[in-house]
C-alpha cells in the first residue's frame, strides 16, 4: 500500500493486539522495542510525534545531533517555538504562596528540568517550523501546538558551536 513512501515503521507504546494487525495488514513494519525516541535517521525519515513528552523530542534530536542525520528528518510534532517561549517565560519563575502545593505534588510528578530540553531550543536555529492552522474543532483537538519541522542544516554549519 506505501510502496511509493518505502518502509513505514510504527511505534506506540500503548498500541492495541487489533491496531498492530490492522497496521502489518497493511503494510506497515509494527515495532515492538521502546527506543525512547532514539531512532536515527540513516535514511530520509518522516516521524510523526503528535503531543510526546519533551523528553523523546530531546532525545531523538541527541541521537541525530549530526548535520547528515538532521537532514534526513521531517517532523510532525509540538512546537519548538512553543517550548523554547516556554523555557524563557519560566526561567525567572519564583514560588510564592503556593510552594506548599507545588512541594507537597512532587512526589507524584515526573519532572522534566529545562536543561533536558538543550536540543530542542539548540534546533531552533536550523529548523524551519510551519504551524499548523486547524480549521475545526475536532482537528482543534487533535492538532492544536502541533508543527511541521524542516532541518535544513548547512553542511559548513558545527552544530557543536549550537548553544545546548
Amino acid at each position: 500500500m506505501f510502496s511509493w513512501i518505502g518502509e513505514v515503521e510504527v511505534f506506540d507504546q500503548v498500541i492495541s493486539l487489533a491496531e498492530s494487525k490492522v497496521l502489518t495488514a497493511l503494510g506497515c513494519s509494527v515495532l515492538t522495542v521502546n527506543e525512547q525516541g532514539r531512532r536515527q535517521a540513516l535514511r530520509p525519515m518522516m516521524f510523526f510525534m503528535a503531543h510526546c513528552d519533551a523528553e523523546l523530542y530531546e532525545n531523538l534530536l541527541e541521537a541525530n545531533w549530526m548535520q547528515d542525520l538532521l537532514s534526513n528528518m521531517t517532523l510532525f510534532g509540538n512546537s519548538f517555538e512553543a517550548y523554547e517561549q516556554h523555557v524563557s517565560e519560566c526561567k525567572n519563575f519564583r514560588l510564592t504562596d503556593s510552594k506548599k502545593h507545588i512541594l507537597a505534588i512532587r512526589q507524584f510528578v515526573k519532572e522534566l528540568p529545562m536543561d533536558s530540553m538543550k536540543h530542542i531550543i539548540a534546533i531552533r536555529q536550523f529548523a524551519k517550523e510551519r504551524s499548523i492552522d486547524p480549521f475545526s474543532d475536532d482537528l482543534f483537538c487533535a492538532f492544536h501546538g502541533s508543527s511541521w519541522h524542516f532541518f535544513d542544516i548547512d553542511p559548513h554549519s558545527d552544530l557543536c558551536d549550537a548553544k545546548l
